[in-house]
């Protein structure tokens, strides 16, 4: 991670050089970070829900796979290390280096687009790069919108921290509460995503220059 902080830095320090990007990059306050958190887990829901649609058609061991990941591992170990660190490392990378990188010479969509390729082509399995790719191009223009690289980090580690929690308390949910609390849930987050991406849009096009 050092290696990506340090040439983060450096290539900050040519965008203010080069008139890329303003001095300082926006704030996020508590409740912004809360709707971030929010906004990456129901992103990382409904994606899920499609990599299940695409698993009717495409052979994958996306499952399995999943299953030797997290089986008998401490759940507060996996938060810890693909929840949080995890995350970081791969913001670092995929949004503060490639994209930010890309976005110096091409658009928001064009550098989102290629952006997200490389993030989903990374992570191998075919659904899991179909869901990888989904969540890059979202995380990459809420960073564009939301002006401080914090943002993409944030819905990051809320995506990935739910769908570890959803994974392991989804059936006791279900056998608890019934399959209504499952719409509560998908209805909670769809507020968090509309409500997520109409501020950070407006706060982007208010703001009506790169931060980052």
């Amino acid at each position: 991670m050092f290696p990506a902080v340090y040439f983060y830095r450096k290539d900050r320090i040519g965008r203010l050089i080069g008139g890329l990007t303003s001095v300082e990059e926006q704030r996020l306050s508590i409740p912004e970070m809360l709707l971030l958190l929010a906004a990456g887990a129901g992103f990382a829901q409904y994606a899920n829900v499609l990599v299940a649609i695409l698993q009717n058609w495409i052979s994958s061991s996306y499952g399995e796979t999943m299953t030797k990941i997290t089986s008998g591992k401490s759940l507060f170990m996996m938060i810890f290390w693909m929840g949080i660190i995890a995350p970081v490392a791969e913001e670092m990378i995929f949004r503060w280096l490639i994209y930010l990188r890309l976005r110096d010479h091409f658009s928001v969509l064009v550098s989102a687009v290629i952006s997200a390729a490389f993030f989903g082509i990374y992570h191998g399995n075919v659904l899991q790069a179909v869901y990888a790719f989904v969540l890059g191009g979202i995380f990459a223009w809420f960073l564009e919108m939301g002006g401080n690289k914090w943002t993409s980090v944030l819905m990051h580690i809320g995506a990935n921290t739910w769908i570890l929690i959803f994974s392991e308390y989804a059936q006791t949910l279900v056998e608890k509460a019934g399959a209504g609390s499952l719409l509560m849930i998908y209805g909670v987050f769809a507020a968090a995503m509309i409500g997520g991406y109409q501020y950070f849009a407006c706060r982007g096009e208010k703001r009506g220059y790169r931060a980052v």
